[in-house]
């Protein structure tokens, strides 16, 4: 073995690691994905999918640039070594970062709808401010309206039930 194929045999691991730890990372924006969004069922066995599909293209392209479509057993050694050094030692630093950004995103997007909302809200406030105004000086009177006006029918009500009651003594 000369020094061209050694060095040609570690850039193909180095080059599989490092598709290793992409594989990684890839797993851990498919793991805040589904912290974010709760899926079913279904919809969880088609991101599923989804997701070895990505996984597949990843370890393809990077098996194609490095080894010409060659695979050896170093190739799957060089993915599993990735992606166990990116789970023991960057997973959490990234999810915290990832996580930090998204909420940071969140929060901004949530102050700029606020800050859209302000002025609906304001212009909502002077047109309903006075109806409500209104019709809380006028809801008493509302009632007792509404009242006198129910007072023929609850007489007549109130009649028909005491006539009733007479007739059934006698």
């Amino acid at each position: 073995m000369n020094l061209h194929s050694t060095l040609q045999e570690s850039y193909i691991l180095l080059a599989t690691i490092y598709g290793g730890i992409l594989i990684g990372f890839m797993y851990d924006l498919y793991r805040i994905f589904r912290l974010l969004f709760n899926p079913k069922k279904i919809a969880t066995m088609i991101q599923d999918l989804i997701f070895w599909g990505f996984i597949f293209v990843v370890a393809f392209y990077v098996i194609i640039f490095s080894n010409q479509g060659a695979i050896r057993f170093y190739n799957f050694l060089g993915f599993i070594l990735g992606a166990v050094f990116y789970h023991s030692i960057l997973s959490k630093p990234v999810m915290k970062g990832l996580m930090f950004i998204l909420k940071a995103i969140k929060n901004f997007l949530y102050d700029v709808y606020k800050l859209v909302r302000y002025p609906l809200d304001v212009a909502l406030c002077l047109i309903s401010g006075p109806y409500f105004y209104c019709k809380d000086k006028a809801k008493p009177v509302y009632y007792k309206t509404r009242r006198i006006g129910k007072l023929p029918f609850n007489i007549a009500k109130d009649t028909k039930k005491s006539i009733d009651k007479y007739l059934k003594k006698k």
